[in-house]
C-alpha cells in the first residue's frame, strides 16, 4: 500500500489523533497535576470540626448564619476565596487552602466581587460594626451600594432596632470565615508598631482633600458634626470619637488611621496611602485646635492634687506618666496614651464619671469634684506635642 494510500496519514486521523492528544494532555495539565500537588493541602488542620454543627448534629449559631448568608444571596455580591495573584493576599490576607472549604457543601465561593471578599473576615471588624452595616450599610460605609437587611432586626424597649436572632447568626458566620487565620489577619489589618517619621507642609489642599475623605469614610461612625453620633451610633460600643472634644497632633492621627483600633469599630486605612492618610490627618487634626487654644499650665498645687488621685486611681492602667503599660496593650481597646492627645476638660470629666461603655474604662467612683478637676489638669498637663518613642 502506498503513502498515499494510507488511512493513518489522512487529514482527517491526523486531526482525530491532534485532538485527543490535545485532550489527555489537558486533562494531566488541568486534572491530574492539580490533583498531585494539592494532596498535601487538603489534610485540615489537627482539632479542626465542623463549625456548622455541634456534637450532636445541630446546627450552630454560625451554621445557622450560613444558610441566612445563601437565602439572602450575598454570594451574589461576595466572594469567599482569596486567590494567590493579583495582590489578593495583601489586600483580604493569607491565600485560601483547600480544605478550608471541606464543610461548605454547596459551596460559597461566589461569582464576582461587588463588595469585599469575606473569606478572611474573622477578627477583621467588630461583631457591632456588623450590626450596623446590615441594618445601615451606608453607615459604615459611606459609599457602599449594599441594600440594608431591617428584616433582621428587632425592636428594642425604645423602639431603637436591635439585632435579632438571625442577625446574631449571620454575624457568628461572618466572624467564623477564615478563623484559622484570625490572628494573621488581625496583624495584617491592625499593625501593631508604626514610625512615623515625617509629614508634609500643612496646606488648604490637604485639608480640603481631607475633608472630602471624612465624608467617604468617616461620617458614618464620626457624624456630620464630627461630635461621635453618626448613623452607626447605636450599634457602637465603644462609640466613635468625639473629635471636637480632643486634639490630636497630625502624627499622631495618621498613627490612628494607619493601625486602627482593635477591639473598636475603627478599622486601620493603611491601604488608603500615605498622602491621602496625611490629608485626612490634617483635617481630622485641625478640628481639635479650639481644645488646643484653650490649654493652659495649673498651678502647681492643682497639678500636685491631681497626680496623686492619677495614681491611686489611673495608673495601673494607663502608666505613671501616661505611657500605657505593655501589659495593658493587649486589652481590647487598649487604654489610651495621654502622653499624645490633649482632651477637652469636661469631657475627661464626664469619661470620669460615666466611664466607657465597650472599653475597660469604668466610672471613677468616689471623687469629689474638686478632685475630678484637679485630675483632669493632670491629665492634660501630660500632653506632649512629639512623643518619639511611639
Amino acid at each position: 500500500m502506498s503513502n498515499a494510500d494510507s488511512k493513518v496519514e489522512r487529514p482527517l486521523f491526523v486531526a482525530l489523533f491532534a485532538g485527543v492528544g490535545c485532550f489527555l494532555l489537558s486533562f494531566v495539565a488541568m486534572g491530574l497535576a492539580p490533583w498531585t500537588t494539592l494532596s498535601s493541602g487538603l489534610e485540615a488542620p489537627p482539632g479542626m470540626k465542623d463549625p456548622y454543627h455541634d456534637e450532636n448534629g445541630e446546627l450552630t449559631a454560625a451554621g445557622r448564619g450560613r444558610k441566612i448568608y445563601m437565602s439572602e444571596a450575598c454570594w451574589h455580591c461576595h466572594s469567599q476565596f482569596v486567590r494567590p495573584v493579583a495582590n489578593e493576599p495583601w489586600r483580604y490576607g493569607p491565600k485560601s487552602e483547600a480544605w478550608e472549604a471541606m464543610f461548605d457543601v454547596p459551596n460559597t465561593y461566589g461569582t464576582r466581587r461587588i463588595g469585599p471578599d469575606l473569606a478572611r473576615e474573622a477578627g477583621r471588624r467588630t461583631d457591632d460594626w456588623h450590626y450596623a452595616h446590615l441594618l445601615d450599610p451606608r453607615s459604615t460605609v459611606p459609599r457602599s451600594v449594599m441594600p440594608p437587611y431591617p428584616w433582621l432586626f428587632d425592636r428594642g424597649p425604645d423602639g431603637k432596632p436591635v439585632p435579632g436572632e438571625k442577625a446574631k447568626d449571620l454575624v457568628a458566620y461572618l466572624q467564623s470565615l477564615g478563623s484559622a487565620f484570625k490572628q494573621q489577619v488581625e496583624d495584617q489589618v491592625y499593625p501593631r508598631e508604626i514610625r512615623v517619621t515625617g509629614s508634609p507642609v500643612p496646606s488648604d489642599l490637604l485639608k480640603e482633600r481631607g475633608a472630602e475623605l471624612y465624608a467617604s469614610h468617616c461620617v458614618g461612625c464620626h457624624g456630620e458634626s464630627h461630635d461621635g453620633v453618626g448613623r452607626a451610633a447605636d450599634f457602637l460600643k465603644p462609640s466613635a470619637a468625639n473629635l471636637n472634644t480632643r486634639y490630636l497632633p497630625r502624627a499622631e492621627v495618621y498613627r490612628v488611621l494607619y493601625q486602627g483600633v482593635r477591639g473598636s469599630a475603627m478599622p486601620s486605612y493603611h491601604d488608603m496611602g500615605e498622602r491621602q492618610l496625611w490629608a485626612l490627618a490634617q483635617y481630622v487634626s485641625d478640628l481639635g485646635q479650639t481644645v488646643r487654644a484653650a490649654a493652659r499650665v495649673d498651678r502647681a498645687d492643682v497639678l500636685a492634687r491631681g497626680r496623686e488621685v492619677y495614681t491611686k486611681r489611673c495608673a495601673s492602667c494607663h502608666g505613671e506618666f501616661g505611657e500605657v503599660p505593655q501589659a495593658m496593650l493587649n486589652m481590647r481597646p487598649a487604654p489610651k496614651d495621654l502622653r499624645t492627645r490633649l482632651y477637652d476638660t469636661d469631657y475627661l470629666i464626664g469619661v470620669v464619671r460615666m466611664g466607657r461603655p465597650g472599653t475597660g474604662m469604668v466610672p471613677t467612683m468616689g471623687l469629689s469634684a474638686e478632685e475630678e478637676k484637679d485630675l483632669a489638669a493632670y491629665v492634660r498637663s501630660m500632653f506632649k506635642e512629639n512623643v518619639h518613642d511611639r
